[in-house]
Parts: C-alpha cells; sequence; structure tokens
C-alpha cells in the first residue's frame, strides 16, 4: 500500500471537502488524489503545464486545485489565507526541524476532525535517515549503504509530537517508508524523551527499537484507524 492508497482511503472514509499538500514535486501524488478542494505548496513545482493539462483531464478534481509555489513557511505566514483543512499530507524538506514545523501549522489550520499523514517516518537503512541538508546533499556524503532512499531524520517528530503532545493520537503505517497517522484525541500511548534526548539520537537508536518508537502497525491497521473517524 502506498501513500496516494492511504490518503485516498482517508479522504473517501471522512468524505472530506479539502486536501493539502506539502512537498509536491513532480506531484505523482497530488494530482491523483481526489478531493473537491485540493492545495499544493511547494517552493519549486517540477512538473510541465502539460503535465498539469494531462492530469486535469484525466481527474477533474484538479481544474480547480491551487497551487502554491512558495516554502510551506512563507504559505502559513499569511494565516489569513490559509484555510481549514480536513486531510493533510506532510512530505516537504525531511529534515526533524521542519517537518515538525510543517506539522504544527497544518494542525493550527486543520478542522478539528482532521487527519495528518507524514511520509518517510520508518527509514530502512542509516543512510537513508541521514541528517542532511537535501537529497542532493545526503547523494554526495558517499554514505555507506547509499542507494539513493533519503527519508531524513522526519521520524524524529514522531517522537517530539509523542512525548510532548498527548492531546494527539499518532502511529506509523509499516508501509511506503512509514507513513506517520496523526489526528487530535487522547493518546493511546506515549514516550517520554526529553527534547534533548529526541536531538541526540541517532538511527542506531531508532532500529532496534522501531515498534515502540513510532508505535509502528502494520498495513492492515488502517481499516481499523478508518473505522474509528
Amino acid at each position: 500500500m502506498n501513500r496516494t492508497e492511504v490518503i485516498q482511503k482517508i479522504l473517501d472514509k471522512k468524505r472530506a471537502r479539502s486536501y493539502m499538500e506539502i512537498g509536491v514535486d513532480f506531484g505523482d501524488n497530488f494530482f491523483p488524489i481526489k478531493a473537491r478542494k485540493k492545495i499544493a505548496v511547494d517552493p519549486t513545482f517540477k512538473f510541465s503545464a502539460g503535465t498539469r493539462l494531462k492530469w486535469t483531464l484525466k481527474n477533474y478534481h484538479n481544474l480547480f486545485a491551487q497551487f502554491h509555489e512558495l516554502s510551506s513557511d512563507s504559505y502559513f505566514a499569511n494565516a489569513n489565507a490559509a484555510p481549514r483543512i480536513d486531510v493533510a499530507f506532510v512530505d516537504g524538506l525531511h529534515t526533524y526541524q521542519q517537518s515538525l514545523k510543517d506539522v504544527n501549522n497544518v494542525l493550527n489550520h486543520l478542522n478539528e476532525n482532521g487527519v495528518i499523514v507524514m511520509h518517510d517516518c520508518n527509514p530502512p537503512n542509516s543512510a537513508a535517515a541521514y541528517p542532511a541538508e537535501s537529497l542532493e546533499h545526503a547523494a554526495s556524503l558517499n554514505l555507506p549503504g547509499w542507494s539513493n532512499e533519503w527519508c531524513g531524520d522526519v521520524w524524529k517528530t514522531i517522537c517530539n509530537l509523542r512525548s510532548n503532545r498527548k492531546d494527539l493520537r499518532i502511529f506509523v503505517l509499516d508501509c511506503d517508508y512509514g507513513l506517520g497517522i496523526i489526528t487530535r484525541g487522547n493518546a493511546d500511548t506515549g514516550l517520554d524523551f526529553s527534547n534533548q534526548m529526541i536531538d541526540e539520537m541517532t538511527y542506531d537508536t531508532l532500529s532496534p527499537d522501531k515498534d515502540s518508537i513510532l508505535n509502528l502497525k502494520g498495513e492492515s491497521f488502517l481499516y481499523e484507524f478508518l473505522e474509528t473517524i
């Protein structure tokens, strides 16, 4: 199961009207999504006008989609322009600091029963989890085991939220590099890491204890979750 399937199942179950995606890149995930109101945010869109037209013909939900070619920080700085969101996908810069900022900004504009999906929460190896500044930066470092897969240290955002936000329900689906699912509600389980401890954690800390640190769930758990939203 991949990110597009998971997001669409959540949208369909909620009969959600609004969808936001941070980190659109080539639009491989954004364009297939079917939602009445779609909002794309990325500092540099990598798709052509022809690709946008093709996808508008294939999926009419793209006809009135909004495209904001700017950083997520700049987008949210204009709070009046940021609408309430039912479902959001956070897949921007793969760093702990920026992914945490993106999630917190989305939470400020998320409808009460909204859902946030985060990508890259379960890196497959230490090279993919390296805390670089970008994919290009990580690729330039000749990391042992590098295979052009880069999740960065986004997983630390899961640690931070599970340690500091007892008002959020959080788990990670074990598919597509780890899909973090965040909703409002009393946390069923939590962590007690300090912010300093999280800062100092590495992939070697995460790897042997992924299940408990990430609250990792198998793909089939999605259907159990869908019954609660």
